[in-house]
């Protein structure tokens, strides 16, 4: 939604405020990332792992080569859903 790519408004609406809470910390409220926390840009169209909803899930939940956490062991399996859809919704990632 914030590069104006296609999302589902109600799935992602669902995974704002999880992303207000646990996300915003490291990629900031609008998704736009830190350098310095070694956060990525999830606005943007640069995927690292790429940007399907499935991929996406699947970062979220058991983390990448990086540093973000492993989520899938924090949130619920219905969080890390809504949370990877309104990621997904955002539009990129590096």
């Amino acid at each position: 939604s914030l590069s104006n790519a296609d999302a589902e408004p109600a799935k992602a609406q669902g995974g704002q405020q999880l992303f207000a809470d646990q996300c915003a910390s490291c990629h900031g409220a609008a998704g736009l990332g830190d350098r310095d926390q070694g956060a990525p840009n999830l606005a943007d169209a640069i995927w690292l792992y790429g940007g399907d909803r499935e991929t996406l899930t699947q970062t979220v939940t058991n983390a990448r080569f990086g540093i973000m956490p492993a989520w899938g062991q924090r949130l619920s399996e219905a969080d890390v859903r809504a949370v990877s859809a309104y990621v997904h919704g955002l539009g990129g990632g590096e």
